[in-house]
């Protein structure tokens, strides 16, 4: 069972997550270099997964 400050903890996670895969969504179209591009296209696909997965434990417990 999470405590109400363990779920604000998540929701500030969830919300810099959300921010960071915009931002590197952006960042991705200035970049030239396809490896580099790739790294971080792979990098915010894991970031999509763990905000997913954070929102599942969230809504778990608000039920």
């Amino acid at each position: 069972m999470l405590t109400p400050k363990d779920v604000l903890y998540l929701e500030d996670v969830l919300d810099q997550t959300f921010v960071l895969s915009k931002r590197l969504e952006n960042e991705t179209e200035l970049l030239e270099t396809e490896e580099v591009i790739e790294c971080i296209q792979n990098t915010n696909e894991k970031l999509k997964e763990l905000f997913k997965d954070l929102l599942s434990i969230l809504e778990e417990e608000a039920a």
